[in-house]
């Protein structure tokens, strides 16, 4: 039992870090390239690797995703959450779509937590989903919203977000 609160009391944790985002990169950065010319013989680029930190924030890596992004936690290795995202900076509209907890890790605060980092890192901007809210959710959704401007309502995505839609 004593495991398990010593457990719960790191996940708690880990949602008061959120402010230790590091990147994470899906491919080799220039500087990985660099490396790997000047150095073969001692070049790696694990993708599979450990997190750098906690929190990472790394491109959603599918095509049809452009320039999304997905900010996500970690537990040593094990993600614990993650929520994708996208931001037009012409219109100042933020989208975030999909927040997921994984099992184990749910009721911690990690899905607020990472909604409010991003609302940190982009000051200013309007936040909403693509799609409606599950019935379920609603709760969290109203909670997370209050004072948030966009309140996390639905809303189509700009036409410089969403590959080729018309402006």
């Amino acid at each position: 039992m004593a495991e398990k609160g010593a457990a719960i009391r790191a996940v708690a944790q880990l949602a008061d870090r959120v402010h230790w985002v590091r990147e994470w990169p899906d491919k080799p950065t220039w500087r990985d390239r660099l490396r790997r010319y000047a150095y073969p013989e001692f070049y790696r680029f694990d993708q599979t690797a450990t997190p750098p930190g906690p929190w990472v924030d790394r491109p959603a890596g599918a095509f049809e995703r452009t320039g999304w992004r997905i900010r996500a936690a970690y537990v040593g290795s094990d993600i614990a959450f993650e929520v994708e995202y996208v931001v037009c900076d012409l219109c100042e509209i933020g989208w975030v779509e999909s927040p997921y907890t994984y099992e184990g890790y749910t009721r911690c605060g990690l899905a607020s937590s990472a909604l409010r980092s991003l609302r940190r890192a982009y000051p200013g901007v309007q936040w909403h989903t693509g799609g409606g809210h599950f019935r379920e959710s609603e709760p969290f959704w109203e909670s997370v919203s209050v004072g948030v401007p966009g309140s996390y309502t639905r809303r189509k995505r700009c036409h410089h977000v969403e590959p080729g839609r018309a402006p």
